[in-house]
């Protein structure tokens, strides 16, 4: 069957929410204001020479901002904000700085895999060097100080999202989160607070950032993953065992959606993009490159789509474009 680890998690991600000193963060930054921060930010990282560049969100096209949430690069809060919005991202995308957002500022690293420990050293080093620059507002017993009490402390998030088909079919993953509860982790779907899971994607996260050390949160993280990771494993080879014919042609139809369908939309697509990467698991198809096959994933998003057939598409004509083009990237790589 599957390759372990991989198979369970997509990708990692630490987060760390700071704020200036001496500036208020109870209301958004204003747009002479909040421009300045962006560039402090960005020549702090290093700037074009580094390999960054500075997105203006707050001027520029409404699409290419949604293309980014899409591709969990920043948040709807910052989306939301017209005023003084920015991001500063990586060539690779590994690497987002959020400017405006809820807090002034928020550092993300994301990378592939089961990546916790990763992340997190770089995120430390972007912090490091933003702070060189830009004073953060800090207390010597609450620590960063935030806008939301709950991001005090460390003002660390860090989170994995995880692919959890078998528990979610079994309707077994409450439990899970019943179980490690204790170590206050929370199980959100794709985008976060109040999303919608997708896909059988998950996110889990710590909650309290207060009164631990970043290393305590990484460990109580990197604990609930490894649970949650055999309970998931444990029930795929149940799944397996239990299905028969009749889930095997399940996985079968969904593959054959993915390449023949006229019109595919967005939640039908990522059902049967999670049981064809399931029916991979299992050795009954063969997917010849998993990186194009989840990138997939983002890239017929409503948003995505549209930036790649290069025209605005009405609701219909986004889904039968999207049919067209999932079934010709898969094509390629089955």
């Amino acid at each position: 069957m599957g390759k372990y680890r991989e198979d369970v998690v997509v990708s990692s991600r630490v987060r760390l929410a700071r704020n200036m000193d001496d500036t208020s963060f109870k209301e958004r930054l204003g747009p002479s204001l909040g421009k300045k921060l962006a560039s402090e930010v960005y020549g702090a990282l290093g700037g074009e020479k580094a390999g960054y560049a500075l997105i203006d969100l707050a001027s520029g096209d409404p699409i290419d901002g949604r293309v980014l949430k899409e591709k969990r690069l920043i948040s709807e809060d910052l989306l939301a904000n017209k005023h003084s919005g920015a991001v500063v991202l990586n060539e690779e995308e590994t690497v987002s700085v959020m400017v405006g957002e809820e807090d002034h500022i928020r550092i993300q690293s994301i990378l592939s895999g089961f990546t916790i420990a990763e992340c997190y050293e770089v995120a430390n080093k972007l912090d490091d060097a933003i702070a060189k620059k830009v004073p953060f507002a800090f207390h010597d017993r609450l620590g960063f100080l935030t806008t939301c009490p709950t991001n005090l402390g460390t003002g660390l998030r860090a989170s994995a999202m995880m692919f959890l088909p078998a528990l979610s079919i079994y309707n077994s993953l409450s439990d899970c989160v019943n179980a490690i509860s204790r170590l206050n982790m929370a199980i959100r779907g794709v985008y976060g607070e109040g999303s919608e899971s997708s896909g059988y994607l998950y996110q889990l996260s710590n909650q309290l950032t207060l009164g631990l050390s970043e290393q305590e949160i990484l460990d109580s993280v990197t604990t609930s993953v490894l649970r949650i990771e055999e309970a998931e494993l444990q029930a795929r080879d149940l799944l397996f065992k239990e299905g028969g014919a009749g889930f095997k042609d399940k996985i079968g139809r969904a593959l054959g959606i993915l390449l023949h369908a006229y019109k595919l939309e967005s939640a039908e697509f990522m059902q049967a993009m999670a049981l064809t990467k399931l029916g991979a698991y299992y050795g009954l198809i063969t997917i010849g490159d998993m990186q194009v096959f989840e990138r997939l994933m983002i890239d017929v998003q409503p948003a995505s789509l549209q930036t790649i057939s290069g025209k605005p598409l009405k609701p219909e004509e986004r889904d039968i474009f999207r049919a067209k083009y999932v079934s010709q990237i898969l094509k390629t790589i089955m």
